[in-house]
């Protein structure tokens, strides 16, 4: 038993903790940020634009991830990344002017950038080629399990307590992350490292299929995710943590099974099941009269949000081959992280000239759209 867990070293341990504190952090915020800036008197386009803001610092920081290790190692950029994340927790409960905020919501956006990308990496970096695949079904435990219990601990500390207790919580839980990653032991480059390509390296025009949905996604998870809290508490529906709780424990349930599906049927016969979930998720949420309904929409948006990214991502690494994998591998992420950052912004436009209410109502046919455009690439590329 002990052969098959030998990449479970001491470093692989230190960065589980690590990314595991940071995704805490991450996961904490998305639900309780909106209510801090309504607190703090925030409209809500100012809300949209400083929860998405963090997507776009996060996206720039991708572009040179690449040239970065060729002036630090993994774990240098692995603190810096923590410490920006730690700085901003710290520094969110003293500012209340818009402007400030914006900009320690983009320091923060570059820590998050840095942290998601060089943990993974640096993950890798522990693991033998054989068991890469279990290895990294591992790590990626860390993040999701914190993206269950997070909302759990947030809300409550936030609504029950005060804002500055949160904060505390959040301070408290990525000192945690940067202890475990001083205890890292440096590891040698052992891979030559590249040169950070241009911004659009790998749009490759065969690809605007699969862009184009990744992008979609995105749009729907950053207006549920920026205004759900919120839209609650207007609805005078209690319970939001639940919401954020059933869909991280649905989305870790599907896991397992949307990769055989992939294999065996295509990634259309997984995505277009599970924008019909998402359409679910925001109908209920949309005509929301108690916790109960709110659970339930957390229930389908789990089972969309769970197995639509995972799959298009595949589906893009299969269709590039080993030719074009490399260069389109970024690319994803980044319409992703777009598409996550524009919706949280516009869509909050949407809530200032009208309410959440429309905003939802938005949301959903946008996601209707999304149906249309997926059933339409399935017919064109006979998948």
């Amino acid at each position: 038993m002990a052969s098959n867990h030998k990449f479970l070293t001491k470093n692989f341990m230190l960065l589980f903790i690590g990314n595991a504190m940071v995704f805490m952090a991450y996961n904490m915020q998305v639900p309780v940020l909106p209510l801090y800036g309504q607190k703090i008197g925030l409209n809500a386009g100012q809300i949209g634009l400083f929860v998405g803001i963090l997507m776009f610092a996060g996206l720039i920081v991708r572009f040179f991830t690449g040239q970065l290790l060729t002036y630090f190692s993994k774990k240098t950029l692995l603190l810096i990344g923590a410490g920006l994340y730690l700085m901003t927790a710290i520094s969110y409960p003293f500012f209340t002017v818009f402007g400030v905020l914006i900009f320690l919501r983009v320091v923060n956006g570059l820590g998050h950038g840095l942290a998601t990308t060089y943990f993974a990496t640096a993950a890798a970096d522990e693991l033998p080629l054989n068991r890469m695949g279990t290895g990294m079904g591992y790590f990626g435990v860390s993040s999701m399990l914190t993206a269950s219990l997070a909302p759990l601990i947030a809300i409550p500390l936030a609504e029950s307590i005060s804002f500055n207790a949160f904060f505390v919580a959040c301070v408290v839980v990525l000192s945690i992350a940067m202890v475990s990653l001083l205890f890292l032991t440096p590891r040698d480059q052992v891979h030559p490292v590249r040169r950070s390509q241009p911004i659009f390296a790998g749009f490759d025009r065969a690809f605007i299929p699969h862009f184009t949905m990744i992008f979609f996604l995105g749009l729907v998870m950053g207006g549920v995710n920026a205004y759900t809290t919120l839209f609650a508490k207007v609805q005078h529906v209690s319970g939001v943590a639940w919401f954020f709780f059933a869909a991280a424990v649905v989305g870790v349930l599907m896991r397992p099974m949307i990769g055989n599906l992939f294999d065996q049927r295509g990634a259309f016969f997984v995505v277009i099941p599970s924008i019909v979930a998402l359409i679910f998720s925001l109908w209920f949420l949309i005509t929301m009269h108690n916790t109960w309904q709110l659970v339930l929409a957390g229930v389908f948006y789990g089972a969309g949000d769970g197995a639509i990214f995972p799959t298009l991502q595949a589906w893009t690494l299969k269709d590039a081959g080993n030719e074009k994998r490399e260069s389109v591998t970024g690319v994803p992420l980044n319409c992703y992280d777009l598409g996550m950052g524009l919706g949280a912004y516009l869509l909050g436009q949407i809530v200032d000239i009208s309410s959440y209410q429309t905003m939802f109502v938005s949301l959903l046919w946008c996601t209707v759209v999304y149906l249309g455009l997926s059933v339409a690439f399935k017919k064109r590329r006979h998948l």
